[in-house]
């Protein structure tokens, strides 16, 4: 080897590292971040095993079943629907969760950092067939591990004894050990099929827990009730088929109109509240300048219980197109505790109902905007 080529091995090798250095650090501030929208503890992220069990916590619901992921092969089975899930109990769709499984590096930090993801609780739809999943494939991988270690240690002593007739009776034995285990892998996705089809058809009813009640004389929105801690309040939120509410959180999206909302305790004083989440929303929108641009903010507005502040930004669509937007952050003092609303305009979805909608929910929301 040349001092020419093993120099060239050795920068590869560096810049390989630094790299997949600079991919773990994005991915786990973006899991840190994920778990803080989740109201987890964000350092779980940097504890083994500990942040495999907040991840499959808040996407199943019961983190204990991260242990299907030391399954082999199953492992895969559960990575896959563990993506999915996290996809959805973020309020994104199908797209984003093929984006989370075979890019997550790209995928995971835009979930994290994106305004318009919030955490809606566990995905407690079809858990069901993906574990058996899980379980069935892993069984087979157990298997096959230990026919391996068999046909290892078998190998082994037949080399001893007789090194020519002991490599042609363990490859005969493997060909016909992996002619038996695609078949069974083969039937498991045939029924795979139907898992997903019943996972999908769980996924569109998800939505119709949410009980609501009307309210006179405004057409696209309902009271609901949500648990602030200390007992329970009644807020107004959007009605719409992508309602989503579990305690103290809710959130819906309609015709590029946005509401998402928490109850709980204060834990700062409320301009204070106001500031911090609108600083944070606009740092998470100046991190992706190929989304946002144009920021400003609003002068803050403040009254007796309540504070409210306006972001205004451009959002770029595909093709570079800016469409103005904006995203109004509240915070209203209710029985001692607090709601905190993030209200945003998407203009780049809107219809020819998106400021109707808009002027509802200003009402409802106590929010004095020129229409002008």
């Amino acid at each position: 080897m040349t001092a020419a080529l093993a120099g060239g091995i050795i920068i590869f090798m560096l810049i390989f590292t630094v790299v997949m250095l600079i991919i773990g650090i994005l991915m786990i501030v973006a899991e840190w971040k994920l778990f803080k929208k989740a109201g987890e503890h964000g350092w779980a992220a940097i504890i083994p095993f500990y942040n495999s069990y907040v991840l499959t916590k808040i996407t199943w619901g019961n983190g204990w079943l991260f242990l299907l992921g030391f399954l082999p092969l199953g492992n895969i089975i559960f990575l896959i629907f563990t993506w999915i899930k996290l996809a959805r109990v973020f309020g994104k769709g199908t797209g984003y969760a093929v984006g989370l499984i075979f890019v997550p590096f790209i995928f995971l930090p835009m979930l994290a950092f994106g305004s318009g993801a919030v955490y809606q609780g566990p995905d407690q739809s079809s858990k069901k067939g993906p574990i058996i999943a899980c379980g069935v494939l892993g069984g087979l991988g157990v298997l096959l591990y230990g026919l391996l270690a068999v046909g290892a240690v078998t190998s082994g002593v037949m080399q001893a004894g007789d090194p020519s007739q002991a490599y042609v009776d363990d490859y005969d034995e493997y060909d016909d050990l992996y002619e038996d285990d695609y078949d069974e892998y083969d039937d498991l996705y045939e029924d795979e099929d139907d898992l997903y089809a019943d996972d999908y058809d769980d996924y569109d009813d998800i939505y119709s827990d949410v009980e609501t009640t009307p309210i006179e004389g405004y057409d696209y929105f309902v009271t609901i009730v949500l648990d602030s801690g200390d007992g329970q309040v009644s807020v107004p939120v959007l009605n719409s088929e992508y309602l989503a509410a579990a305690g103290s959180a809710a959130s819906a999206l309609s015709d590029g109109v946005s509401t998402s909302l928490y109850a709980g305790a204060m834990y700062a004083d409320i301009p204070q509240m106001v500031s911090d989440s609108v600083e944070s929303t606009c740092e998470t929108m100046e991190s992706m300048p190929e989304y946002y641009a144009d920021i400003t903010v609003d002068e803050m507005i403040t009254g007796d219980g309540f504070a409210l502040q306006q972001i205004n930004y451009n959002y770029i669509n595909w093709d570079g197109e800016k469409t103005p937007c904006i995203e109004i952050i509240k915070c209203d003092q209710v029985d001692g505790g607090m709601v905190m609303l993030d209200l945003t305009v998407d203009n780049s979805s809107a219809t020819e109902n998106t400021q109707a909608i808009f002027k509802e929910a200003c009402e409802l929301y106590g929010i004095d905007f020129d229409f002008d």
